[in-house]
């Protein structure tokens, strides 16, 4: 069972993504209204450790196996995806996949049937002009190398019309 709490109108997730990095590119995908990218991945489950939800994901996702080499960053995001009631924890992993992957410019369909998703490889010099959520993303990605410590970051992700 999936880790959400609905109250009113106001959502919590517990999501675990995957930054999978290759050929200059990391593996994104379109979000359920196409408004911007995020990472792959999804919701925690009960009693599965986030290394084992992660690995899932992009099993179920894109029929790779992967496996999670080490936790980046925890992220706290309120207003997630811009949407003003959404709050998200986020745990992400850099990730390693086990398959050979092409790597290529068009977006394909992943394999879950339950929820069609569209993924892209997008070239990371590219991500300054990308729609992404969370919105820290964009400067996270650039530090993965550099930086072998566990992050903990608190992201806004609403757009108020003074911010367009």
């Amino acid at each position: 069972m999936p880790i959400t709490l609905r109250e009113d109108n106001k959502e919590f997730l517990f999501r675990v993504c995957g930054v999978l990095i290759k050929d200059g590119r990391i593996l994104l995908h379109e979000t359920k209204d196409k408004t911007g990218l995020v990472l792959p991945g999804g919701r925690a489950e009960i009693n599965e450790t986030t290394s084992q939800t992660v690995v899932r994901e992009f099993k179920e996702e894109l029929n790779i196996e992967v496996s999670a080499k080490r936790m980046l960053w925890v992220i706290e995001n309120f207003h997630a995806y811009g949407k003003p009631n959404l709050h998200e924890h986020g745990i992400y992993y850099l990730v390693e996949c086990r398959d050979q992957l092409e790597v290529h410019s068009n977006r394909f369909a992943g394999v879950e049937s339950d929820i069609p998703l569209t993924f892209a490889w997008i070239e990371l010099s590219a991500l300054s002009d990308t729609s992404i959520y969370p919105k820290a993303l964009k400067e996270l990605i650039h530090h993965i190398a550099a930086d072998a410590s566990i992050k903990h970051v608190v992201n806004h992700d609403w757009v108020s019309s003074n911010d367009e």
